[in-house]
């Protein structure tokens, strides 16, 4: 099988020579770790994009487009610097203060503090809108014709967007233009403001993508969240069924109608409450199923069986421990692995307590497990 056979399906529930051996990204400062301890320097550690022949690892082929950031961009500017932080205008027109210390290729040790966004109420939005009304070209490739080319030459799995550069989601983009504190109150302060920026969202994503669907045949798309946390999501199902599923249903049945097969939400965090209303909405399945947060392939398997496909949801922590705990992991998920519907990855960024040595007795623990 080619590695797009091979990835379709399995998330489809179809027989398959053997399951994909794909996995994530990894944290610069892992990176900078594992080059000290024997790391070949030229391996790109983008894992999930690019695969790695030497590690048996598989890829997918994907379309850069800027379906996220504002165009123009705002005017990026440092508002105040000292030894340990840097306080700074962004992009998307958001005040930061970022932490320097600690920080390896762009990559910080903690989050950013966000202090202000560009989108307060309906006159900012007005304002701000404009920079998602330009023409779609300008996010484009600039040589459209030799990425087609490109693309359809591959035999990898083709998405829509760059899952490690940014794709589309409804409440990350309002979380983009608005915070999260301030869009918990808008929610209730101002839904009519909301509903009409959620509107403009999925007019300015359909306009965007038409060009794209039209030409291309995709595999899947993910729609990037980022949603949740330990507690559990930053909606509760009522609000995202006032607000978000008309959008979801629109933007969903825009992209299968137009041959995209798989649709699947990124998201960390604990989203179980959320799950049967992502279903209602056409979603096919979910990334990376964060098991700190409490996401369990086992248990959502158990609950939703052949309704739900997953990418991810092995214990980053248990990585770390070493070969026993490793060997635990992957013996607990190996039946959902059996059942289909199921690539094991793990379940987000790799940090940089997991040891080059132990990754790669993880790499092959899995690899025995997908290959019987």
């Amino acid at each position: 099988m080619t590695a797009k056979e091979r990835f379709m399906s399995a998330l489809t529930f179809q027989p398959v020579d053997r399951p994909p051996n794909m996995e994530i990204t990894v944290w610069a400062q892992t990176r900078e770790r594992w080059l000290t301890e024997g790391m070949l320097e030229g391996l790109n550690t983008s894992f999930m994009q690019v695969g790695d022949e030497r590690l048996g690892l598989e890829g997918y082929e994907t379309l850069a487009l800027n379906a996220t950031g504002p165009v123009p961009a705002c005017e990026e500017r440092v508002l105040e610097e000292t030894e340990d932080h840097v306080l700074f205008v962004d992009g998307f027109g958001r005040t930061r203060r970022a932490r320097k210390s600690g920080t390896v290729a762009g990559t910080r040790l903690s989050m950013d503090t966000y202090l202000d966004f560009p989108v307060k109420d309906r006159a900012s939005f007005q304002g701000y809108r404009f920079r998602y009304e330009g023409p779609v070209e300008e996010r484009y490739p600039p040589d459209w014709e030799a990425a087609k080319r490109q693309l359809a030459a591959s035999d990898c799995p083709l998405t829509l967007m760059n899952p490690l550069g940014g794709t589309f989601g409804y409440y990350s983009m309002l979380r983009n233009w608005i915070g999260t504190e301030n869009l918990s109150y808008l929610w209730h302060d101002d839904p009519a403001l909301i509903h009409e920026c959620l509107e403009f969202l999925t007019d300015f994503a359909l306009r965007l993508l038409e060009r794209a669907v039209c030409e291309i045949a995709f595999d899947f798309v993910i729609i990037h969240e980022d949603m949740a946390g330990k507690g559990g999501p930053l909606m509760g199902p009522k609000l995202f069924a006032e607000f978000l599923l008309p959008h979801y249903r629109r933007y969903v049945e825009f992209l299968k109608t137009h041959g995209v097969r798989l649709v699947l939400v990124d998201t960390d965090g604990d989203h179980n409450v959320l799950i049967p209303t992502f279903l209602e909405a056409g979603v096919d399945g979910f990334c990376p199923l964060e098991r700190a947060a409490g996401m369990d392939p086992v248990q959502v398997r158990r609950e939703y069986g052949r309704a739900v496909c997953m990418i991810g949801g092995v214990d980053k922590r248990e990585i770390a421990k070493g070969p026993a705990a490793i060997d635990a992991e992957l013996t607990r998920l190996a039946p959902v692995v059996e059942s289909g519907g199921y690539i094991p990855t793990i379940d987000h960024s790799i940090p940089p307590d997991v040891s080059f040595a132990d990754f790669l007795y993880y790499l092959q623990a899995k690899g025995r497990i997908l290959r019987s």
